[in-house]
């Protein structure tokens, strides 16, 4: 199992791979599912272009344009936890985003 951090965060991005998402989803409680896997896939190639983390307007926006136009932040929690933009970025193996407590 690739290094985490003591909040759970990869230390390196690097070492990610669907099986540790896989395991760091099951620590927090979140079964994945396709649209799951939808989402992580998106996040990973905004962080891939930017080496950040979309804010949660352009998560909402990119997720809105690319997924469902009728997509919304409660729709996010559901899915990934009351720390939705927290938990996904753990699962999806980048760097705690850096309006996230």
């Amino acid at each position: 199992m690739a290094e985490r951090d003591r909040e759970g965060f990869l230390i390196s991005p690097l070492d990610w791979t669907p099986q540790i998402a896989a395991v760091i989803a099951q620590d927090l409680g979140v079964s994945l599912t396709d649209q799951h896997w939808l989402i992580i896939d998106l996040l990973r190639r905004y962080y891939a272009e930017y080496g950040l983390s979309p804010p949660s307007r352009v998560l909402m926006t990119l997720l809105k344009r690319e997924h469902d136009p009728e997509f919304s932040s409660i729709a996010l929690m559901q899915l990934f936890g009351g720390r939705a933009r927290r938990q996904l970025a753990q699962i999806a193996g980048l760097p705690k985003p850096s309006d996230c407590d």
